[in-house]
């Protein structure tokens, strides 16, 4: 199990919770707790480990989390040049999942992988 750190702002976690909202807690919490799992080379899902939710982006780069693994659910994963990593949607390119400077959910349209709100950090 894994938190996924976002440097933007004064530094998130990326959390699902029970409901499906998608957010960043700056001290992590339970449902800071990720699997993130191989589905295969260079594509992984994401699932809470505490809402046992699926994180989930749709065609309009909006992230939740669902009860049900599906392709929306499916994410690039991509080691940045500045060792940070993206998650871009596998389902509708383009579309990275990202934290605001508050620690609400990005559009996945309105960023990309230069964006430092859209760079992540396994955390253990």
């Amino acid at each position: 199990y894994q938190l996924l750190y976002c440097r933007v702002g004064i530094g998130y976690h990326l959390q699902i919770q029970p409901n499906g909202n998608v957010k960043g807690v700056h001290e992590p919490t339970e449902q800071s707790w990720l699997k993130v799992f191989a589905v295969k080379p260079g594509v992984v899902g994401i699932r809470g480990i505490k809402s046992k939710l699926y994180l989930c982006m749709n065609k309009e780069g909006i992230a939740r989390g669902k009860t049900r693994f599906s392709p929306d659910c499916l994410f690039k994963e991509h080691l940045e040049e500045n060792h940070y990593t993206t998650y871009s949607s596998a389902a509708y390119p383009g579309l990275y999942l990202a934290l605001s400077h508050r620690g609400h959910i990005r559009r996945g349209d309105s960023v990309g992988p230069y964006h430092l709100s859209s760079h992540f950090l396994p955390r253990k």
